[in-house]
Order: structure tokens, then sequence, then C-alpha cells
């Protein structure tokens, strides 16, 4: 069993000099160990972003990694700048049409061969030392199948936002959360969903076993992932350091397909609720599918769909007539454009805290 003081990198020392050791930062004469992670990096139409996520990724302190970049039928330069990376662990595979978000992130995963996958964005990036601080509590308990972090927020240039990045990391439960292990994690993740996948890895075997790898799940796949592994019942370890930056910015695919995010939630919840449909995993699972309904309202107010929004609003307070958040979106309906704008923007933090599902 791990022992899990304030500082997971005094715990883990060992550990980590053993990854390092293994990964031929150690002794030269080592024989190489079977370690290997495969980085799953699905990408479409952004090679502006994509050069400087591929040399973060080889610039990892932990070497020993497969980078899958699996490119959803881009139209720009996606395909030269991968090919001016010339290092063997990099695999590029292109769909020969667009085929989602989703099941690109299905394509890649399956792709891979590692004992271990994780799954950043195109437009994210790692602290150097991320690979192998994750890997720790993976390699030392094999009950754990998924290791994450706490992760900062940075802008369209790179740049760190430090009030939302502590913002969010409360709301989501991150400055709260005990560090080291959960098990089971159901728990912790049904309330506040504190795992965003740019800042996780996982253990590849255990995500294939849970049958979490389904398309329809669209722009939450990555909620699905993480609830069904959560679901299995075996353990997630948490590291509180920032050790991944998370991009918000108007181009991302989360932001301008709001409304979409929330018709996938919607589904994933009530795919969920059919597995388990008692107990406290169905009531939490009823309050998502409430709030889900609800944020596509308000997704749908934001982009002036006044009747979607008010048939998306009312379909809400069906299913919850005692929740604020309805009422108020309908009233927003009954005010000049100017400020129904305003307020709606307000009243949005939770559609809004985590635009790519973290």
């Amino acid at each position: 069993m791990i022992s899990v003081g304030t500082h997971p990198r005094d715990s883990f020392a060992q550990v980590y000099q053993s990854i390092a050791d293994r990964d031929g930062h150690g002794d030269d004469d080592a024989v190489p160990m079977p370690i290997r992670v495969s980085v799953c990096l699905p990408t479409f139409n952004r090679a502006h972003y994509l050069r400087g996520a591929i040399q973060n990724i080889l610039g990892q302190t932990f070497r020993d990694f497969e980078l899958i970049v699996c490119d959803n039928a881009s139209t720009d330069e996606t395909r030269g700048f991968v090919a001016d990376f010339r290092d063997s662990r990099i695999r590029y595979i292109r769909n020969s049409k667009n085929i989602g978000v989703a099941a690109n992130w299905v394509n890649a995963i399956q792709l891979a061969t590692g004992e271990y996958c994780t799954i950043i964005g195109d437009d994210d990036r790692w602290h150097p030392t991320f690979l192998q601080r994750m890997l720790a509590p993976l390699i030392q308990d094999i009950s754990v199948d998924i290791a994450f972090c706490d992760h900062w927020l940075i802008d369209a240039t790179g740049d760190v936002l430090l009030d939302l990045t502590n913002t969010y990391s409360r709301a989501y439960g991150r400055t709260s959360l005990k560090p080291g292990l959960h098990k089971s994690f159901l728990a912790m993740i049904l309330p506040t969903q504190p795992i965003c996948h740019a800042a996780a890895l996982m253990r590849r075997e255990s995500l294939l076993a849970a049958g979490a790898l389904n398309p329809r799940a669209g722009m939450v796949i990555d909620y699905y992932i993480f609830i069904q592994l959560a679901m299995a019942g075996r353990g997630a370890f948490y590291i509180p350091e920032r050790l991944a930056y998370y991009r918000i910015h108007p181009g991302s695919t989360s932001v301008r397909s709001q409304p979409q995010v929330w018709r996938d939630m919607q589904w994933v919840c009530a795919e969920l609720l059919g597995q388990h449909p008692l107990g406290i995993t169905a009531t939490h699972l009823r309050g998502a599918l409430s709030e889900a309904v609800t944020n596509e309202g308000f997704a749908l107010l934001r982009e002036d769909d006044r009747w979607g929004a008010m048939r998306t609003l009312g379909r809400a307070l069906r299913m919850a007539p005692l929740r604020v958040r309805p009422w108020l979106g309908l009233g927003l309906l009954l005010f000049p454009d100017y400020w129904r704008r305003h307020l709606n923007h307000a009243s949005s933090f939770v559609e809004n805290a985590e635009p790519k599902g973290g």
C-alpha cells in the first residue's frame, strides 16, 4: 500500500527513480524494462497548435512512449508538420474522412499498444515531468486504474489564467480533494467531475475492459470513460500539483458546440442510468441529467434560439420543478436582448467551467 504524504513527490521518490532508471536516465548498462505509454493526440485542422503539442510531448522526462497522432482528415498543414519530426516514437494516422471527435478518440485508443494511455488535446500542454509523475502510482499499485492531477487553464496565446484556474479547481472539487488513493472513486467523480482528460493517465487494459469506448458519447466521451472506469470499482490516484495546461479559447470544439455538448451529456446520463437505475449512483445521474438539460437551454438562449431554449428549459422544469436555474432561464426570455445576454452570461458558470469536459 502506498503511504501518501502532503507532497506525492516525496512519497514516490524511489518509484520516480526506478522509472528514470528504466527509461535510460539511470545506469546506461541497465536492461530496458517493458514500461510503455501510449500518448494519444487527436487533432483536426490545428497545425498551428499541433507543432507545439508534439514538441511539448517529446520533451517529457519519461521517454519510453509512443505518440499516436490521429488526424481527423485535416485540410491544413498537419501532415507536413508531423513529418517534420523525425522521431521513431511518432505514429501518424490520417482518417480518410472526418469521423467526429469521439470516434477519433476511440480510434486513437484502439491503435494504442502501451500498458498505459493518455489523451491530450492538440492545444493542451504538459509539465515536463507529467508522464513520470503520473506513472508512479500506477506502477506502485495495480489496483489503480487512473492517475490524475490538477491543471492550469491557459488562453489562446498560452498565458496562464490564474484566477480562473483557482476558481475552476475549487468548483470541480480539486482543491479540497484528498491527495492519494481513492477506491472506489465513483463517489468522488459523480458530484464534481474532477478529472480532466489532459491531466490523466489510465491503465489501458482496464479502459478496454470497462467498455467505455462508445463514440455515441460524443463531446463528453472523456466523462463517459471516467465514469465507466469508476463503476468498475477500482482505484484512482490524485496528485494535487498542477502538471498540465488546459487551453480554453473561442476556437475550441466544445465552446463552439455548446448545445451539442449538453445533448451528449444527456445521452451519457440516460445510458448510465439504464445500467444503474437504483441507489445513490442513480440519484447523482438523475441530477446530472436535469442539469444537462438546463445547460442546453442556456446554451440555446445564448445562441438566440428562443423557442428551442423555451422548450428545453420547460423540459428541465418538468424533470425538477424546484430547481431555480430553469426558472431563471425562462425569466431571461422576457428581458431585452442586452440584459438577457448579460445576465445569461453571468449565470453560465457551470456550463463553461471546463469547455472540453474536465
